[in-house]
């Protein structure tokens, strides 16, 4: 987090080989219990179990720009292609969240999201984008011109990720 951060930077600690270059005991002095953390990450050791299966939580598309957009037309295009993106997966994998949220990195990094919950899940490619676009709206003006869009979907909590209009098989 930033307080990690705002003390590694007053330490020299700058890049991962800065970190690794730290002894345990360094570490360990300087932050205590996440110091051996800390220490084993830099050297590529993690003994934490995959979880290769557990249930998605999101799924989004974004884009960093080889040219930065400087005009509101140019965001909503690329929100668009986004949308669609996005769009592409949920179709295919028949689920459905309740929640938008578009991102915008500026070309200061500054980054803002804009999220929207809707009570049912989006269900159309068509409301997908709207919703995208008119959070992406949220940010003009635009302050500075954009880096790096972002469309995502999440909220695909237990029923809450299929299509409202399917019909159930529960005989349960």
């Amino acid at each position: 987090g930033p307080a990690t951060a705002a003390r590694m930077e007053a330490l020299g600690i700058r890049t991962g080989r800065d970190l690794r270059e730290r002894s345990l005991a360094f570490q360990q002095e300087h932050f205590g219990k996440a110091g051996a953390h800390f220490h084993a990450i830099a050297r590529g050791e993690d003994h934490r179990p995959v979880v290769p299966d557990r249930p998605r939580k999101s799924s989004g598309s974004e884009t960093t720009y080889a040219r930065d957009l400087a005009t509101p037309p140019e965001v909503e295009q690329g929100i668009a292609a986004l949308a669609e993106e996005v769009w592409a997966w949920c179709e295919k994998t028949g689920t459905f969240g309740r929640t938008v949220t578009v991102k915008v990195k500026f070309t200061d990094f500054r980054q803002v999201t804009r999220s929207r919950t809707s009570p049912v899940p989006v269900t159309s490619r068509t409301e997908l984008a709207r919703i995208s676009r008119e959070l992406a709206h949220g940010v003009f003006p635009l302050p500075k011109a954009v880096r790096l869009l972002g469309v995502t979907v999440s909220g695909f909590d237990g029923m809450d990720a299929v299509r409202p209009d399917q019909i159930s098989l529960d005989f349960g």
